[in-house]
């Protein structure tokens, strides 16, 4: 029995690392938060969308030359991005400090154009990223996503509806009128 509790003990301390214990990899996974919002739920082909990024660090070390990284759907043109963010193919990015228990936040605004298929007239997906580097693994990510109205997706509703009005109103006056008839009809 003494044996099986000392062999439970060990495997405790090997499971659950002391306080402070730092992966034997490299820095420690800094403590973040990212979000991104446009204040819009809707939006339409021609309508310019303003997004706010927010990177948080909720760690006590500062973090230094964190990548922040935006995504740009293919239906959505850059137009302008703030504290230096520069464009790389379908992408916006920034190199950005952010102090302990403080927040950075960038801006970047983008035009959305004609919607390329079904799923993405209905979704119009952005999503931004935080690395320590380009090719290191990311830390955070947060998405903000919007409906699109497309005008390929209701040109439809204009001929229908008038097609549907027309076909009830002749089957309201054959009804009538067939109705009449049998009234008028000696028994």
């Amino acid at each position: 029995m003494k044996r099986r509790l000392a062999s439970l003990s060990l495997l405790t301390a090997v499971a659950v690392p002391a306080v402070g214990w730092q992966p034997a990899w490299g820095d420690p996974v800094p403590s973040l938060s990212i979000s991104i919002d446009d204040g819009m739920r809707d939006t339409a082909p021609g309508a310019e969308s303003t997004y706010t990024l927010r990177i948080s660090n909720q760690g006590t070390t500062r973090l230094r030359r964190i990548l922040l990284v935006q995504s740009l759907p293919p239906s959505m043109t850059f137009v302008k991005a703030d504290a230096g963010g520069r464009v790389e193919r379908d992408k916006v990015a920034w190199t950005v400090n952010v102090l302990p228990r403080k927040e950075t936040v960038v801006h970047l605004s983008a035009r959305v154009g004609a919607v390329a298929g079904a799923a993405e007239a209905r979704n119009l997906a952005t999503t931004a990223c935080a690395r320590r580097s380009a090719a290191g693994p990311v830390l955070v990510c947060a998405t903000d996503v919007n409906t699109v109205a497309s005008p390929e997706t209701t040109d439809w509703v204009l001929p229908i509806s008038l097609a549907s009005a027309a076909a009830a109103g002749l089957a309201t006056t054959a009804f009538l009128l067939r109705r009449r008839r049998r009234r008028s009809q000696p028994a």
